[in-house]
């Protein structure tokens, strides 16, 4: 959470690149006016590689503070169906 509001997928690739992410793993969020909510959903190719991206939480991307939470698959799931990954 604390994603800039006008963060591309490329960006977050980007800010995860060294854990290794899933690209089309990536979701992010927006409210039901479709505006951005600043958080998004990762999934890592391992889940050594989810730990070790924990390593950035409280870093920036941009002028903006991310905070890192470990979130499961069910929640991942509904928020890509949420959002039918289109964001």
């Amino acid at each position: 959470r604390g994603l800039p509001f006008s963060a591309p997928r490329q960006e977050i690739l980007e800010f995860f690149e060294e854990f290794d992410p899933l690209d089309d793993s990536i979701c992010l969020t927006c409210r039901s006016d479709g505006r951005a909510t600043g958080e998004a959903y990762v999934a890592f190719n391992s889940p050594e590689d989810a730990k070790k991206a924990m390593g950035l939480h409280r870093s920036t991307m941009g002028s903006r503070y991310i905070e890192l939470f470990i979130s499961n698959k069910d929640e991942h799931a509904r928020a890509m169906a949420r959002t039918n990954n289109k964001t």
